[in-house]
């Protein structure tokens, strides 16, 4: 299967690189073209995931953080920081080149 080696290179290469900078992934994706990272290691202001993606976004870089992903149905834990505030969402739906740019971008970022 063409598309599954395809996806599969793009999501080693993500995870590898991003690793390497110090993004934890608590499991590697089996069933999407996303994954879900902590960044809680990195140096700050980055370790969070709002600081992350607002650092990403200037480098021309989006990323999604995790707190987006909270769901906390009639506002229960009201004064309480989101479960997944260290957490950002990458995708290797990109092309390879594209995600090659990011990560550079995102090495650039951390390594200030």
């Amino acid at each position: 299967m063409a598309v599954h080696a395809v996806f599969r290179e793009k999501r080693e290469f993500l995870l590898s690189r991003l690793e390497r900078l110090g993004v934890r992934f608590d499991r590697a994706p089996d069933g999407t073209f996303y994954c879900w990272g902590s960044v809680a290691g990195l140096p700050k202001p980055m370790s969070d995931g709002m600081s992350f993606f607002r650092a990403a976004l200037e480098q021309k870089v989006i990323t999604v953080p995790g707190e987006f992903f909270d769901v906390n149905p009639g506002k229960r834990r009201s004064g309480r920081a989101s479960r997944f505030r260290d957490y950002v969402r990458f995708s290797f739906g990109p092309s390879l080149p594209t995600l090659e740019k990011a990560v550079g971008r995102f090495e650039a970022m951390v390594r200030g």
